[in-house]
């Protein structure tokens, strides 16, 4: 596959190309560009030619384009699923759910696109402003750079894409490596729908030399990235430059307290968030603080539990668990289980590798001082646990690293799981579950080390927009 820019497909200028390849299966399952400084520079001078006029456009305009969108993917869904779940070793079940949330997303901004109005300010009492009249009104950024993660790449990479466009924005998207035919098609199919090949482009290769060229531009005007914090701060530190505006989705450890009066059986079932994406999710649980007089019985329970799930190629709709992106990951996932280990933990089941697949594990005897326990965000398919006795401890626990995404609570008592919601260090709160849950339209991102900014429904268009105040003097 090429890439698009100015609405063309195009090999890089310098012919070079790279393997797309299976996970499960390890056969290159097609090429894609790897391009250079000319391609670059010659998508970002486009991109803000497309920007200008699209822009320019009103809201209807635009949203009457983009809401061709959902009905040209839901038209090629079990392609793009299919694809997908060839790319990343995503179990394919899962991979239409992702489709599901990315047409959902496109629906929902440009219903909520229809709602958002300024605000006006008039008779004010400040000295020199009686009977001034002032109003604000949301302009366009100009070009975004639109880098995407490899975990969930259709609906993650919309949040940035809908929104940016919805308000009148070019796009650039920047694919990760190993998810990049996907999104190549993702873009074919926003240009079917309606987009100017100027607004939305993609351009692919390395992120440390394509990424880098993007972000480092004049002609960029935003950065909305999600990955990893250390890539993140890379990123910021490149760009400072320019003072693009930032909007960062980072890294995450984000705990699961569990009280001793919560129901087991329920926490154990939303264990399964831990499962999906073969734990490659950024706001997953991944560290059970659990207290100590249940803390046997959850292990147990949850041991038991994950024998009820397949692990195998990740086509076959019975699947539940896939592969890891790629045999690196896998490996690295392998030695943090085994760093662990070596820490003092206990192997009660899994952590098997073969290739890119890993068998789901369950770690006890976990102390606070463990790596694990603190900043070492695992991304894979494991559950170390880790004891408490008091309210306060578990507290101290959760909010002893430098992330802060989500964060879940379990207790029978909701009075005290609201006051445990208060004090946890977190972007979101989840009570009676598990930390994943990102809806569509809340607002998503994290405190301290896990990003700037929010996204999600009328947060990611006043992300992507910027607001002008209009005075208008001496109204009588």
């Amino acid at each position: 596959m090429e890439m698009l820019i100015g609405g063309k497909k195009c090999p890089a200028a310098g012919g070079e190309v790279l393997n797309a390849i299976n996970p499960a299966t390890g056969e290159v399952i097609g090429t894609f560009p790897s391009a250079g400084k000319e391609d670059v520079e010659r998508c970002l001078t486009l991109a803000r030619q497309g920007a200008e006029r699209w822009g320019a456009m009103s809201m209807d305009a635009r949203t009457a384009v983009l809401e061709n969108v959902p009905r040209v993917f839901e038209a090629h869904r079990d392609e793009l699923c299919a694809l997908l779940c060839a790319e990343m070793g995503k179990p394919i079940r899962q991979c239409g759910e992702d489709l599901d949330v990315t047409v959902e997303i496109f629906k929902n901004l440009c219903e909520e696109a229809r709602h958002l109005a300024g605000s006006s300010f008039m008779d004010l009492s400040a000295a020199g402003c009686m009977g001034d009249v002032q109003f604000t009104r949301y302009e366009p950024l100009g070009v975004v750079a639109c880098i995407a993660p490899f975990n969930f790449p259709f609906d993650t990479l919309t949040q940035k894409v809908a929104a940016a466009l919805v308000m009148g924005n070019s796009v650039v998207i920047k694919p990760p490596t190993d998810v990049t035919l996907s999104l190549i098609r993702y873009t074919e199919l926003l240009i079917e729908a309606g987009v100017p090949g100027d607004v939305a482009q993609i351009v692919t290769g390395h992120g440390a030399d394509v990424g880098d060229m993007v972000v480092r531009s004049e002609k960029v005007d935003a950065i909305s990235f999600t990955g990893s914090t250390e890539v993140g701060i890379e990123i910021c530190r490149n760009s400072a430059l320019y003072l693009h505006r930032m909007i960062m989705e980072l890294g995450g450890n984000d705990p699961f307290v569990i009280f001793g009066d919560a129901d087991l059986d329920h926490a154990v079932q939303e264990c399964w968030m831990r499962l999906r994406n073969c734990g490659q999710t950024c706001c997953a649980s991944k560290r059970y603080i659990v207290h100590n007089s249940v803390k046997n019985a959850f292990a147990e329970k949850l041991v038991q539990w994950l024998t009820g799930f397949k692990t195998g190629d990740p086509a076959d709709p019975a699947t539940d668990v896939g592969t890891l992106i790629n045999e690196r990951a896998a490996k690295e996932v392998e030695e943090q289980i085994a760093h662990t280990v070596r820490q003092g933990a206990k192997l009660l089941c899994g952590g098997e590798r073969k290739g890119a697949f890993l068998t789901p594990a369950v770690l006890v005897d976990v102390t606070p001082d463990m790596d694990v326990a603190k900043d070492m965000e695992i991304f894979g398919p494991v559950f170390p646990i880790i004891g408490f006795d008091t309210e306060e401890e578990a507290l101290a626990l959760a909010n002893q690293t430098s992330y802060g995404l989500n964060a879940g609570c379990m207790s029978g008592d909701m009075i005290r799981a609201l006051r445990v919601a208060s004090k946890l260090q977190a972007g979101t709160v989840v009570l009676n579950g598990c930390s994943t849950w990102r809806g569509p339209e809340i607002p998503f991102g994290g405190y301290k080390m896990s990003g700037l900014g929010r996204e999600g429904g009328r947060y990611s268009l006043l992300t992507m927009s910027q607001e002008k105040t209009v005075a208008i003097r001496y109204v009588r």
